[in-house]
């Protein structure tokens, strides 16, 4: 994976602010660039005001850092708290703190004959994100992984996966950290299975980090990584077909479910909806959620796994 400019500058930020006063040969090694890059990074934080200075031993930032006050239109300053609100009561994102200080400090800087109208707004406005993963038990955890994803080091995490029966040790390398439908996922180098692995973050029971440096793969993109799933689940990629009619033909059509969809009509009640995807246990259940609407074209695996779990749902409901 290229890392970019942004990656750079906040990993810049991150090691002159460690105190470890490294020179520029070295800050460049740990970016992967060469020192005209790393300096040209530097001036660009110089800038924006973030002074990186040479103390004779290394560099080392001068003083904290400050975002500088934003001016909000009415609009813009609604928009925001009521994202940060529905963050916050979904409990579950990892960074409920910062995002009450961030919501305090917006609240703070609304103008009073306007701050009235604004709360007003937020309460008539409702986003549902349940059901999710309460991460308020997680935030260690999240932080952990994170910085280990960050620094390019391996942990050792114990992780009760959706099929275990009890933990087990694993060790990874993680390389990033991605949010799905309910929850927040690691995605890592499982060393015991030899393989790209994702791990959901409250399923880990416990965490060491090992002070081991890895080199991530170089080949490694999380937007394709994602590509190759449904939701979470990967697999083999398949060509998937799925006819849809009735009612379902026009609730597929104003979603884009997958960013492989493509949808094709075929009667005025009637579309065919093709992906690339692997996960087909996903797949099915989302077929499944049709119910008589939906019909597997392709591939044939995944229409016996509609066909068995319809199966298993009609037995279970039949009257005894």
């Amino acid at each position: 994976m290229k890392e970019g400019r942004l990656w750079r500058l906040l990993k810049i930020l991150r090691l002159v602010s460690s105190g470890t006063h490294l020179k520029a040969g070295e800050i460049a090694e740990e970016l992967g660039v060469s020192r005209r890059t790393f300096h040209r990074d530097r001036e660009v934080l110089e800038r924006v005001g973030i002074p990186i200075v040479f103390d004779g031993s290394g560099y080392t930032l001068v003083g904290p850092i400050f975002l500088p006050a934003v001016h909000l239109r009415w609009d813009e300053g609604l928009a925001l708290l009521v994202t940060l609100r529905a963050a916050l009561h979904s409990g579950g994102t990892p960074f409920s703190e910062s995002l009450r200080g961030a919501m305090e400090k917006i609240e703070s800087g609304i103008p009073p004959s306007v701050k009235g109208e604004i709360q007003d707004a937020v309460r008539g406005i409702n986003v549902e994100t349940r059901p999710v993963v309460d991460m308020s038990e997680h935030g260690d955890t999240f932080d952990a992984l994170w910085t280990a994803c960050r620094d390019n080091e391996a942990m050792d995490i114990r992780y009760w996966g959706r099929s275990d029966s009890a933990p087990e040790t694993r060790e990874v390398e993680p390389l990033a950290i991605f949010h799905r439908w309910r929850a927040w996922y690691l995605v890592a180098h499982c060393r015991v299975r030899d393989d790209l692995r994702t791990f959901r973050i409250d399923r880990v029971v416990d965490w060491n980090r090992t002070g081991e440096r890895f080199v991530p793969p170089k080949n490694f993109d999380l937007d394709a990584f994602l590509s190759e799933a449904w939701l979470v689940e990967r697999g083999q990629v398949h060509d998937v077909e799925i006819a849809f009619t009735g009612l379902a033909a026009r609730l597929v059509t104003e979603l884009r479910w997958h960013p492989s969809q493509e949808v094709r009509k075929e009667g005025p009640d009637r579309v065919i909806a093709s992906f690339q995807t692997g996960g087909l246990n996903e797949v099915a259940e989302w077929v499944l959620s049709f119910g008589g609407d939906a019909r597997v074209i392709a591939p044939l695996e995944l229409s016996d796994m509609v066909r068995e779990t319809a199966s298993s749902i009609l037995s279970a409901h039949q009257e005894a």
